[in-house]
């Protein structure tokens, strides 16, 4: 026994000292790394919760308007400071939203017409119109301006004024000079389209030129309550208690109409949502529903897609100009707020009874009533309507589609368009590529690592197993660019070919090897393993180039076409195959070198102990060091499995990045995080693109975070199970 001496002391208290250190240091970093991840699961939940965000009205304002007339239209500029309005008696003028005064005047006010107009319609868009008609069958056309003062850029002071778009004085529009009803209006490549519903019961339709109104009657066999022209003025509804007909109408204001009977509602009134796609139709019972056409038969039919609740009797229907959204107002002041996409309110509130009129402001951030009490603004927070679990997760019917179904469409080059958020085909798109990657890589990965730590000798070992680590190296933007410029043609040309290969592969290994066996034992019972793969990969590599050769003038005999031609639009060039194949090869290093290492660290006194009693290699290996690397096996698959769903540059490159529901492997997919990165630079900060982006990162986050805890709960259990049989040998 060594006697302990000081330096002895001062050498093994040196060595604590290191290893409290080094536990400290190594336990901070995980501390570190756990605090890291918490960071970013807060911070997407942060950016995705205002979506799910209740709808909120805040506390009415009083406005300081006219309480003697009713304003027959009334409209928000785009910064929530002033307000134009157009009273009952023909007189319009700007009121600030936020006056300074106690007793504020209007800002700018003119009279458009002597006496009082016997109906006005609005119509949104680059030139905001309003045309007001007169007692004696007139028209006048009026649109208010916003012309910033001030330094260049300054958007914060406006000089309101109004704009006539054919003069100052009201034009004839019927030429019996008998008052119109009601108007709707609408522009047809800038050119003003009016309908009319004149006193007398007779409908007319006319449009402005150079000289003046050109208005024509339209022949409609019920009683006419309402007429809407669509915003471009190519369809005309007209509606009557039992009836809808529609005319769909060219630049000669020309048309046939289709007649949509209702057998058992009334209808009283109507309003087109933004987009010109969709109508919404209350009968008088005060229920909302929402039509638009739908092909069936090849012909496009005016359906009923949804209802909406709760259902106001005797309500008042007002909508938004840019967005689905729209309001019911009951004549009790209760108030729903609808989104065209959600059966049901996305807010009930109660306002002042009474209103007589109301309006949305431009950006869905207020309501304007006006009840005989005065004119309030209510302060809306309603900012993603169109966002719900049903829209995101469920298959939704969205306007001019046939059916409802999953569909991630979130731009288009109209302004009007309804954007498409829903999940699963994102969601699917890369489970789907993560599956043929694992299907194309696991039996690649595991098969090499098998024979690489079992049968290869350790000076092949290693020069391979580096070999094949480097090539996990590879530029993953390298290896997409490949497959999508190389790869893809080549299967597209190959397809038979290539879909034959998982047959013919094994087909050729074991015929091979029979003949070997066969035709000469004794070479065959002479030489090692080493010498038959030598003599097999020639046999293998030049049956196999045959085959390609061959295979493309198969599919001409059997279809008389290429197949990807037989297949038709069920096949795209950049397609999961390709995906498969390009992501399978960067997954193979990442596989192969855990697995591999897995099956190199099982004890060799097993191996040796299971060859003693007389098992074969295969046996050992499939029975002994399989069953004990299984733990490693699996985490090696779910470690690919996280770098398949997480893979962004392959599945960008190598697909066409539609989001589809299809299982084939044939066509093409939208992984959540190629989604991503297509989208995010063009998504606007705070808008629900935006924000549904990072929602679909969450989920992307979360999916790998379950993954990882399952495989290692399931990794841990393996471990023991394996550790324990081992020590009970």
């Amino acid at each position: 026994m060594k006697h302990t001496t000081p330096a002895l002391i001062m050498r093994d208290k040196r060595r604590a000292w290191r290893d409290r250190l080094t536990r400290y240091v190594v336990s901070a970093g995980g501390m570190v790394v756990l605090a890291m991840l918490m960071l970013i699961f807060v911070y997407l939940l942060v950016a995705v919760w205002p979506l799910f965000k209740p709808a909120s009205i805040g506390k009415p304002q009083a406005l300081l308007w006219p309480k003697n007339t009713t304003a027959l239209a009334v409209g928000v500029d785009a910064t929530h400071q002033l307000a134009w309005r157009i009273d009952a008696d023909g007189k319009g003028m700007f009121i600030a939203l936020q006056p300074q005064e106690k007793d504020p005047q209007p800002l700018q006010s003119r009279q458009f017409t002597s006496s009082a107009p016997s109906a006005a319609a609005s119509v949104s868009g680059d030139l905001p119109t309003t045309a007001l008609a007169t007692a004696d069958g007139k028209i006048l056309l009026v649109s208010p301006q916003f012309h910033p003062v001030g330094k260049t850029g300054d958007t914060g002071h406006f000089a309101p004024d109004w704009l006539y778009l054919r003069g100052a004085t009201a034009e004839v529009f019927d030429t019996q000079r008998q008052p119109l009803r009601q108007i709707s209006l609408g522009m047809m490549q800038k050119r003003p389209v009016i309908a009319a519903i004149v006193q007398d019961g007779r409908l007319l339709l006319g449009q402005s030129t150079p000289t003046g109104w050109q208005a024509h009657p339209v022949v409609v066999n019920t009683p006419v309550t309402q007429v809407l022209l669509s915003p471009d003025a190519h369809r005309l509804f007209v509606l009557s208690p039992t009836s809808l007909t529609v005319f769909t109408l060219n630049a000669a204001l020309e048309g046939v109409g289709k007649t949509l009977t209702f057998d058992q509602q009334k209808m009283v009134a109507m309003r087109l949502l933004p987009g010109a796609s969709s109508l919404l139709l209350q009968n008088d019972q005060g229920q909302i529903s929402q039509w638009f056409d739908v092909q069936r038969n090849g012909e496009r039919e005016l359906t009923q897609i949804r209802r909406y609740q709760p259902a106001l009797a005797d309500s008042l229907m007002v909508n938004e100009p840019y967005r689905r959204v729209f309001a019911a107002i009951a004549p009790t002041g209760e108030l729903a707020i609808y989104s065209s996409l959600r059966e049901n309110a996305v807010l009930r509130a109660s306002i002042k009874p009474g209103v007589k009129t109301a309006w949305f402001d431009p950006q869905g951030k207020g309501l304007l009533a006006e009840t005989a009490q005065g004119t309030f603004w209510y302060p809306l927070s309603n900012d993603y309507p169109e966002i719900s679990w049903q829209t995101l997760l469920k298959p939704t019917w969205f306007e001019n589609h046939p059916a409802p179904d999953y569909v991630w469409q979130s731009t288009s080059g109209s302004d009007n368009y309804q954007a498409k958020y829903s999940l699963w085909p994102v969601i699917f798109g890369t489970l789907k590529a993560a599956f043929y990657a694992l299907l194309f890589a696991t039996p690649l990965a595991v098969a090499g690592a098998m024979y690489t730590a079992c049968f290869m000798s350790p000076r092949q070992r290693s020069v391979v197993k580096p070999a094949i680590e480097m090539i996990g190296a590879f530029p993953t933007v390298v290896i997409g660019l490949v497959a999508a410029i190389w790869l893809a043609p080549i299967i597209e040309n190959h397809l038979l070919a290539l879909l034959a290969l998982p047959i013919l592969v094994p087909l050729i290994i074991v015929a091979s090897a029979a003949l070997w066996t066969r035709v000469f034992p004794t070479w065959a019972r002479r030489s090692g393993y080493r010498l038959d793969v030598c003599l097999l990969l020639p046999v293998l590599a030049g049956l196999l180039t045959l085959w390609f050769m061959l295979a493309p003038h198969l599919e001409i005999v059997l279809w008389g076409m290429p197949l990807h031609e037989r297949l038709g639009d069920g096949y795209d060039q950049r397609n999961t195959l390709v995906v498969a194949i390009a992501l399978g090869f960067a997954l193979v290093p990442v596989i192969f070198s855990l697995a591999e290492d897995a099956l190199f660290s099982v004890p060799a006194s097993l191996a040796q102990g299971s060859l003693a009693l007389g098992a074969t290699q295969w046996q050992t290996m499939m029975r002994v060091l399989l069953p004990s690397a299984s733990a490693g096996i699996f985490s090696a698959l779910m470690i690919g499995l996280g770098r398949a769903v997480g893979e962004t540059m392959i599945v960008l490159m190598a697909t066409g990045n539609t989001p589809l529901l299809d299982n084939t492997p044939f066509q093409g997919l939208r992984a959540l995080a190629a989604n991503i990165a297509i989208e995010m630079p063009e998504a606007v900060v705070g808008s629900a693109h935006y924000r549904v982006l990072f929602l679909t990162a969450l989920v992307l986050f979360m999916f790998t975070f379950v993954v990882n805890t399952l495989a290692e709960t399931v990794r841990l259990k393996l471990r023991t199970r394996y550790s324990a049989e081992r020590e009970g040998l």
